[in-house]
């Protein structure tokens, strides 16, 4: 695990929000532009939290524009974001968070998850993140960009794939 959070580390930390819940989360850096992914994410533990308030139906056709925009390492950022926390206790309680009110909703709604981040300063949006629950989509990239991480975690750990990209 080690080694896997040495060739994946953590970028941020915070909370992720959807409607009246929120989830302590490490995103993990898995490839494409790392500075994109920085420049777009609130500061960590002092900034607001990350909050969904869109969705994207998980159809071929907005997949395919997904995966269209992660063909250039520049052009996207990926992240795999998991729970954590204070100590064992709570990471188990963000744990159960991360998956009923993230994963089991977005699930349900066969949707990715969408959050707008503009520049500080402007209301324009700069960047675009796309949540993925565990789904086809989310899979296929994250066995082919990180099999070592995805085979590791998987089986131990709820999961949600962020693909960052500028608007």
């Amino acid at each position: 695990m080690v080694q896997l959070l040495t060739r994946y580390p953590i970028v941020w930390q915070g909370l992720l929000a959807l409607k009246n819940e929120t989830a302590a989360v490490q995103l993990h850096f898995v490839c494409g532009n790392k500075s994109l992914g920085l420049r777009s994410l609130p500061v960590p533990e002092t900034g607001p939290p990350l909050r969904i308030v869109q969705r994207m139906r998980l159809e071929t056709q907005q997949l395919e524009g997904v995966a269209r925009r992660m063909t250039g390492e520049s052009e996207f950022c990926l992240l795999l974001a998991m729970p954590c926390g204070l100590d064992q206790e709570d990471v188990v309680t963000q744990t159960q968070v991360l998956k009923s009110a993230f994963i089991n909703y977005l699930k349900a709604k066969l949707a990715a998850g969408i959050i707008n981040v503009p520049n500080p300063g402007s209301n324009q949006p700069a960047y675009v993140l796309q949540i993925f629950p565990p789904c086809e989509f989310s899979e296929s990239h994250l066995s082919r960009l990180a099999p070592d991480l995805i085979n590791q975690i998987s089986s131990i750990s709820p999961h949600l794939m962020i693909v960052i990209t500028s608007v």
